[in-house]
C-alpha cells in the first residue's frame, strides 16, 4: 500500500481522544491505553494496533527529534482507530529491506494497518495509520500476518 499524505486530525478538526508527550511517557502506557480504547473489539484487531503504534512510536524514538507526540482516537463513530506520531526531525519515513538490525517496522504498519502516511507541517511532522474496526478480527487488511503457530516447524 503506498503512504499516503493527508492533514493531521487537529487541522481536519476531528478530536482525538488521548494525546501523550512520547518523551515523558513509556511506551507501556500508550500500548495500554490503545488496549482500552479497543477492549471492546479485542482479537486480533487489539493486538495489529497494538503493534502498529508500537513501530510508529519506536520509529519516532529512533529516527525523530524532540519533541515527540502521540494522539490515538477513534473516528466515524468507532469504525477507525487513528495513530498520530509526531516527531521534528526532516527526515521522511520510508520503508526500507529488513536487515539483521532493523527495518521491519513500516513493513509492519504497511501490512496491518488499512491505511497510512505522512504530514508535513512547517516544524514537524506527523505519522499516521489508520486501522478498520469493522471487520472483527482483523484490521481491515487481507494481507493480516498469520499467527505464530502456522509459522513453526513441525517437531520431527
Amino acid at each position: 500500500m503506498p503512504m499516503v499524505t493527508q492533514p493531521s486530525s487537529e487541522e481536519r478538526g476531528e478530536p482525538l481522544e488521548v494525546a501523550r508527550d512520547l518523551d515523558a511517557t513509556a511506551n507501556w502506557e500508550v500500548r495500554q491505553q490503545v488496549r482500552e480504547l479497543l477492549a471492546p473489539v479485542g482479537g486480533l484487531l487489539e493486538e495489529d494496533a497494538v503493534l502498529v503504534t508500537e513501530e510508529l512510536i519506536s520509529n519516532a524514538h529512533r529516527h525523530g527529534t524532540a519533541p515527540r507526540r502521540c494522539r490515538l482516537g477513534l473516528l466515524d463513530d468507532g469504525r477507525r482507530l487513528r495513530i498520530e506520531v509526531e516527531d521534528t526531525a526532516p527526515e521522511q519515513p520510508k520503508i526500507r529491506t529488513p536487515d539483521r538490525t532493523g527495518g521491519r517496522g513500516l513493513v509492519l504498519v504497511d501490512r496491518l494497518a488499512s491505511s497510512w502516511g505522512v504530514h508535513n507541517h512547517r516544524h514537524h511532522k506527523t505519522v499516521w495509520a489508520e486501522l478498520s474496526l469493522d471487520q472483527p478480527g482483523t484490521s481491515g487488511h487481507a494481507r493480516h500476518l498469520a499467527p505464530a503457530s502456522k509459522w513453526s516447524r513441525p517437531k520431527p
